[in-house]
């Protein structure tokens, strides 16, 4: 039985994946091969980390890292130097929950690492899979213990060098209040959460320059809000929700 399953694809290139548990370097060299004389430009090789033992092998002829998640490794190989492989995690995202309640007073928060200075917008990074929406919701909820509804987008940060060389795209929502009492439900990183009037937070010299430009640029906007286009279903089961004018 071959080693390898090659499955080519409408792009000049490759789709390889494993078939046996145990792979030699001459199998691989023997693949580099194949895939050469084929006349191919790129192959692409996932390897589930049961297999991790495997990588040297790949990395010996050629093969570059490309895409990781916590169960697997997709490596890429270009037998043409050009070839292009569109890299997928470029960004993380994160979202900011501008919430107002019916007194105009801005929902704020401070966490531990601002060593007791300031506030700022409550939020945080966007889970795999999570619509933007739902993470504005939830990040609100834990760090203030507000219920709020998404209603409309509103802002959109993109910030380059972040953390791990990569890029961030940071998405202001705006949500409504549907409770106002504040509890705090992740204790361990949130420090304070405060309604605070607009005008006072905005004149707050303590408070982060980024985050009081928001509030004062955003708080009058209209935004994106969510449209009832129906995507066609995902087998995966995911959902996509689109954001028009």
């Amino acid at each position: 039985m071959e080693p390898f399953d090659i499955q080519y694809d409408l792009f000049n290139g490759a789709q390889v994946r494993l078939t046996h548990v145990k792979v030699s370097p001459d199998d691989v060299a023997q693949l580099v091969r194949r895939l050469t004389s084929a006349g191919k430009q790129l192959a692409w090789l996932t390897v589930p980390i049961y297999q991790a033992h495997l990588i040297a092998c790949f990395t010996e002829q050629g093969f570059v890292f490309h895409l990781c998640h916590e169960q697997e490794l997709t490596l890429v190989l270009r037998i043409q130097p050009d070839a292009y492989a569109p890299f997928a995690p470029t960004h993380t995202i994160g979202v900011g929950g501008l919430v107002l309640n019916e007194a105009g007073e801005v929902l704020l928060i401070r966490d531990r690492m601002m060593r007791a200075q300031g506030f700022k917008l409550p939020g945080g990074y966007v889970d795999m899979g999570e619509p933007i929406q739902r993470a504005a919701e939830r990040e609100v909820m834990e760090e203030t213990g507000i219920r709020a509804r998404f209603t409309t987008l509103v802002g959109l940060i993109g910030k380059y060098p972040h953390q791990f060389n990569k890029g961030n795209l940071y998405l202001v929502c705006r949500l409504t209040a549907l409770s106002t009492t504040i509890e705090i439900q992740d204790t361990a990183e949130i420090e304070a959460a405060v309604w605070m009037p607009v005008a006072d937070y905005l004149a707050d010299a303590s408070s982060s320059r980024f985050h009081r430009h928001l509030v004062a640029s955003l708080t009058g906007a209209t935004g994106l809000t969510p449209n009832a286009f129906e995507f066609d279903p995902d087998p995966r089961g995911t959902r996509e929700i689109l954001l028009t004018p």
